[in-house]
């Protein structure tokens, strides 16, 4: 039993002027599509009581109570549901984030051992967490090491990863596969994997391993955020190889708005089809998505190579006014750390452009 006191922080949040929860969930149809889909135990009718005690007490936990139908998986069935609500709707309800997470230490409170490893794990990235409470939750982790706990390997690969510890987050993973291989999160582990041997094994990429764990990403996976990585970065393999194959991938990626995709399709339509109409209509789409830089001067070289001198002087214009301003930034020490690398990227791309097409600037001038 987790202690209520170390999984929950002081709310500072009041409950004054929180809209009801009817109003911020989806229509009735919508959810019971969602309960269908995730093979949930309680019906519709069952469930909504128990969000709402929940959702009216947010400020005061301790007041909620249970109806006694209620198991620790069903409390986790309802978060998935929400984190569907969150990933359809592209959009965060801060309230809803909070019953979310409100019920992740309800079901940890009940003995699930995800929800035990997800508010662990929580507690010992915090960067402020006190010594008892660090402590206290990696013995939890231990625990559940030790009973082989599927998610605590994933949970810990994730965590290997982002500290850049890349063959202890690759063994975590596989780790967490041989216990757990027929599942969404499976698939969203093979993604992870897929992208390790893809670009951080070293000290070469293994292709071949790569393109097994993206393929079975694809076939276990949804369409979130990790299964369209793969999709894109199969994309990426099959692009001198099969370019055809390599469209077909890339296309699913930019469908479902998967905006590192524009570029890619556009050189792909540009280098190995020539079919320079359509490299314009995706380096155009990756310009308005995001102002890509790579899509500007795929744009440019796209109007270069159908004598369009007029639309490239256009794009030429901007990639100048871009270069001034990447200069001015950079003359700087104003530049916050978390844009540095995007701006050294920029700058980069920028000089390489400006090298390499100097002939044709020049017929522009």
């Amino acid at each position: 039993m987790i202690l209520r006191t170390w999984v929950r922080g002081v709310s500072t949040v009041s409950s004054r002027g929180r809209p009801s929860l009817s109003t911020i969930l989806p229509a009735k149809k919508a959810i019971n599509r969602m309960l269908f889909d995730n093979n949930t135990r309680l019906s519709y009718k069952k469930m909504i009581p128990v969000l709402e005690s929940i959702y009216d007490n947010l400020d005061s936990p301790e007041k909620i109570q249970l109806p006694r139908y209620v198991q620790h998986n069903d409390l986790m069935q309802f978060k998935e549901m929400l984190a569907m609500v969150r990933s359809s709707t592209n959009s965060v309800n801060k309230n809803l984030a909070r019953l979310e997470n409100e019920l992740v230490e309800q079901a940890a409170e009940l003995g699930n051992n995800d929800a035990i490893t997800m508010l662990a794990f929580e507690t010992i990235r915090k960067p402020d967490v006190n010594k008892e409470d660090y402590q206290y939750a990696n013995s939890l982790i231990e625990e559940l090491t030790n009973i082989k706990h599927p998610l605590v390997f994933k949970m810990g690969g994730d965590l290997a990863f982002e500290k850049k510890f890349y063959p202890q987050a690759e063994q975590f993973w596989k780790n967490f596969l041989d216990l757990e291989s027929n599942t969404i999160l499976a698939g969203q582990v093979h993604a992870k994997l897929g992208a390790y041997y893809f670009q951080y094994l070293k000290p070469r990429p293994n292709l071949t391993l790569a393109k097994m764990h993206f393929e079975k990403s694809i076939k276990l996976g949804e369409f979130d955020g990790h299964i369209l990585q793969s999709y894109y970065y199969l994309g990426q393999l099959y692009s001198t190889t099969d370019p055809t194959l390599s469209r077909y991938y890339l296309e699913v990626a930019a469908s479902k708005g998967f905006k590192e995709s524009f570029a890619s399709l556009g050189f792909l339509e540009m280098n190995m089809f020539k079919n320079f109409s359509m490299s314009m209509e995706w380096f155009k789409l990756g310009v308005e998505a995001s102002n890509d830089v790579s899509c500007l001067i795929g744009l440019f070289d796209s109007y270069v190579g159908t004598k369009e001198l007029s639309g490239a002087r256009k794009v030429l214009k901007s990639l100048l006014n871009l270069q001034q301003k990447v200069k001015k930034f950079a003359d700087t020490d104003k530049v916050p750390e978390t844009f540095k690398l995007d701006m050294l990227t920029t700058q980069s791309m920028l000089q390489v452009f400006f090298r390499t097409r100097k002939d044709s600037i020049a017929q522009l001038q």
